[in-house]
């Protein structure tokens, strides 16, 4: 027999935000504390999961859950105000229009999980891992989700000026409990910039953005790309100008393919990029660096990452980064900066 069903979805600027499934999570986080029990409960994979929280607050400018060491009820994750004034809001209008809310499916198995920042390489190697799901949120997001037992394998690029190292500090940063390397590999860092506005090097280009004659597009914050975009406008100008580089952004990009496709449609002047995405849109760029993108995982994890960490390490993962332009198999010794 055929029943009729409605489904409730809050928008934003006519863009759906907030549907039953991304209720159903943001309510079981607050109960259970964990972005892994509320996905399992909800019978939604772990990595759709994700992909619905990373999108809402992307759409809406704030985030929606927090990821932090001991929380309130044991778990590692919780709700912001913002969060509980979304859920709030979509529980009022599911009274007011008579929609029961969703109900939790079946338990899900869990597979592997990997929670990496911004690469096609790597979503290449996932693409050939049965089982495993992922979710781009950011190195520093990725690194906590590590910490906290709610990822199985974190893939980072976190550069430390201070030691001149990328990665083993934030390791020890976000206490990472024995982490383990399973795979790494080189990726050339570029500015690129809109043809019709070119610059003649990267002081130029910073400096241009700083008095108001360029735009600039970045990555969000928790982005190992965004905080080289610190680091980098402080090396080049001997200081870090005030409200860098929130106060100059005209256009967040989560993913390298965002922030290189709004230079060549021309909504910005300039970003940070791969040299990958760069050749992709065929807009010019200046070399910036070889920087390390690394994937770690923890001895509690090692078994079941074994057949992702052996892709990382195949003869066909070697012979891609051998022959696409921008990336290189990993040397013994540390990148220039």
């Amino acid at each position: 027999m055929l029943r009729p069903r409605v489904k409730l979805v809050l928008e934003k600027d006519g863009v759906e935000v907030v549907d039953e499934d991304l209720a159903l999570i943001l309510e079981l986080v607050d109960a259970r504390g964990s972005i892994l029990a509320a996905s399992r409960e909800a019978g939604i994979p772990y990595s759709r999961a994700w992909e619905k929280i990373v999108r809402a607050e992307r759409i809406l400018g704030h985030r929606l859950v927090e990821t932090r060491r001991g929380g309130k009820r044991g778990g590692g994750a919780r709700l912001t105000s913002q969060a509980r004034q979304v859920l709030a809001e979509y529980k009022r209008a599911s009274r007011m229009l008579g929609v029961g809310p969703r109900q939790p499916g079946r338990h899900q198995a869990h597979g592997v999980f990997v929670a990496y920042s911004s690469d096609p390489l790597l979503e290449m190697a996932l693409n050939r891992a049965p089982g495993v799901e992922g979710a781009c949120i950011g190195s520093s997001r990725s690194l906590a989700m590590l910490s906290l037992g709610e990822a199985d394998v974190a893939c980072i690029h976190l550069y430390d000026p201070n030691t001149g190292l990328y990665n083993k500090p934030y390791l020890e940063h976000y206490q990472v409990e024995e982490p383990l390397k399973i795979g790494g590999y080189l990726r050339e860092l570029v500015l690129a910039y809109n043809p019709r506005r070119p610059v003649r090097s990267v002081r130029e280009a910073i400096q241009l953005v700083v008095e108001g004659k360029l735009s600039m597009a970045s990555r969000p914050p928790g982005a190992g790309t965004r905080l080289y975009q610190k680091i980098l406008a402080k090396q080049v100008l001997g200081n870090e100008p005030t409200g860098w580089p929130d106060k100059y952004t005209k256009v967040i990009g989560w993913t390298h393919e965002d922030t290189a496709r709004s230079i060549a449609k021309g909504e910005a002047d300039i970003t940070i990029t791969l040299r990958y995405t760069a050749d992709k849109y065929k807009i010019p760029y200046i070399h910036l660096s070889w920087e390390k993108y690394e994937c770690y995982t923890t001895t509690t994890h090692n078994k079941r990452v074994e057949e992702l960490a052996n892709i990382l390490n195949s003869q066909w993962f070697t012979t891609l980064l051998q022959t696409t332009p921008g990336y290189k198999p990993q040397q013994n010794k540390q990148p220039d900066k």
